[in-house]
């Protein structure tokens, strides 16, 4: 923690990063700051092409505007800058992006505190450097940014929404006007663009195909959204679609941007900026991920689909494919239309855009596969019978299926991360291989006692805490009170009270019958219901609702 005291500060510099998307991420840690802070006037010092998603955000106070340019003319300007700074007597700098870069201004003005991640050799440019982030595979990246306002004492989480200011919503207006784009029809963004590479583009003509299916059945407008630099593939995929199209790339700056995707009905796109300023307003997301890391970097908020196919080499995080772009390939337009419409059904048939839908959220060792310890072999996962079947069923009654798993070995040291992503993959391959798609899979590598620092808390997301499912229902867009959790230990059914309406089910298979034993004894919390394995519970959730869904006779 760094010792300073809120009173003391009154003038703060947040170094912003580059990107849109991850400009996007850091407003929670924006305001987490200004929330500790609150008698600082907070300054961010930004690229010009991300400056204007901060314009009249209640957290900032103004935006200072970097130079451009690099090699010993970009030196000079940033000495120059430093001397800008130091005139402004700033207490402290905050540096979300990693570079050396972002510290030297900092460093040349003299800013008394300067904290930021001590990484590319610039700790000595930091007064407080913080230890360098690991890659936390399954962490998003807001809450890398939010680490660093809470080494400062600050505190926040991932939730929040970017409001859409009078200017924007005023361009927009002008923009869809004169575009002759009326209010009457339901409008869809499309965005099938992304500046970073190739290898996270879905095929421009399986864009063409879902925009012009949702034309045709639901009488959408479509609008195709992106910047200037990515006018070639806006151009191919308006070359592709039989239906009317608006093309409105490169004509939209960021505050114009904001406003026209706060008027649409939902945006379909890759992993991209624009995803990120969608949810930010509100507006749900369908995001097709290929070789980035969807945990990481997700839309935050209720009400989005995220849309991969599981192949082993994913996420590699190319920004060309070397091989086949399977990961792309592999995802049908039928697909990606059926996620679409989805969502656009929940929010007719609720009013509200955030509408979710019921999930099993299930644990993995001992509930769908056997129960072997500390599981690393991909090649030891051995199914439970029954398992494939009972999730079948689930999947053909409208449950989103999500993994939940606390896998404590990893802080113990017994396996890796890499190790639980190898066997996640595998069994996300195996299921599919069945017609079983999972929707979502989260696991916790922390524990309380044991391990070194990045693994040893008292995490938020070690079940029975509800982080997990938390996040869960953040990107998935699901319905709490409408879902159940299913697991074989007491601290699975016992998650299921974090949340109004949803229920937990004990399964007698891995160590349920040693918990049940104690529950009887009076040590553990009673479930909701008891079950012999999966398939029963599963009987016995879809009971409630009046279905069977299909499970043959005697699998309960």
């Amino acid at each position: 923690m760094v010792d300073l005291d809120p009173e003391q500060v009154r003038r703060i510099l947040a170094r912003q990063v580059n990107w849109l998307g991850d400009a996007v991420l850091t407003l929670p840690a924006l305001e987490a700051l200004q929330r500790r802070f609150p008698r600082a006037e907070i300054t961010l010092l930004a690229r010009g092409w991300v400056g204007g998603l901060f314009e009249g955000h209640p957290a900032v106070r103004r935006v200072i505007e970097l130079p451009q340019g690099g090699g010993p003319m970009g030196l000079w300007g940033r000495w120059r800058m430093g001397d800008a700074l130091r005139e402004q007597g700033f207490d402290l700098a905050v540096l979300f992006p990693n570079s050396f870069d972002a510290a030297l201004a900092p460093w040349i003005a003299g800013i008394p505190r300067r904290v930021g991640y001590a990484t590319e050799s610039r700790g000595w440019l930091l007064t407080d450097p913080l230890p360098r982030p690991r890659r936390a595979l399954g962490r998003h990246q807001a809450e890398r940014y939010l680490d660093i306002v809470r080494a400062l004492g600050a505190e926040g989480s991932v939730d929040f929404r970017l409001p859409v200011s009078a200017v924007a919503e005023e361009r927009a207006r002008a923009l869809l006007t004169a575009s002759g784009i009326d209010g009457a029809a339901p409008l869809v963004a499309v965005g099938p663009g992304s500046i970073y590479g190739g290898a996270k583009r879905w095929p421009a003509e399986r864009f063409a195909a879902v925009a012009d299916a949702l034309a045709e059945r639901h009488g959408a407008r479509i609008l195709l959204m992106g910047s200037g630099r990515e006018g070639a593939i806006l151009a191919q995929v308006a070359s592709r679609m039989r239906q009317p199209v608006h093309n409105l790339g490169g004509r939209t700056d960021l505050v114009t941007l904001t406003g026209v995707l706060a008027r649409t009905r939902l945006l379909l796109c890759n992993d991209s900026g624009a995803m990120h300023l969608a949810a930010a307003v509100g507006v749900p997301v369908v995001a097709v991920f290929g070789p980035t890391d969807a945990d990481a970097t997700a839309p935050l908020g209720g009400g989005h689909r995220i849309v991969r196919e599981p192949v082993p080499c994913s996420p590699c995080l190319l920004r060309e494919c070397p091989i086949d772009h399977r990961c792309m390939r592999g995802l049908s337009v039928e697909r990606v239309l059926q996620e679409v419409e989805d969502v656009l059904a929940a929010g007719e048939q609720s009013g509200d855009q955030g509408a979710g839908r019921p999930a099993a959220f299930l644990d993995r060792d001992g509930t769908i596969i056997e129960e072997l310890g500390y599981l690393g072999d991909p090649d030891q996962i051995r199914l439970i019978s029954g398992a494939i079947e009972a999730l079948q069923a689930l999947q053909r009654a409208g449950y989103r299926l999500v993994l939940i798993t606390n896998q404590a070995g990893v802080a113990r040291g017994l396996i890796t991360e890499a190790d639980v992503h190898r066997v996640n993959d595998r069994l996300r391959t195996l299921l599919a291989e069945s017609g079983v798609r999972l929707d979502g899979l989260y696991y916790c590598p922390h524990h309380p006692e044991h391990g070194p620092p990045e693994y040893r808390r008292d995490c938020g997301c070690r079940k029975p805490k509800p982080g997990m499912v938390e996040q869960a229902v953040r990107e998935l867009g699901l319905d709490p009170a409408r879902s159940v959790v299913i697991g074989d230990h007491s601290s699975d059914a016992a998650l299921a009270r974090s949340f109004r309406g949803m229920q937990g089910v004990l399964l007698l298979t891995g160590h349920g019958a040693e918990q049940w034993q104690k529950i009887q004894a009076g040590a553990l919390p009673a479930p909701d219901q008891t079950a012999a394995d999966l398939a029963a519970a599963v009987q016995w959730v879809l009971a409630q609702r009046g279905s069977d869904g299909g499970i043959p006779a005697g699998s309960a």
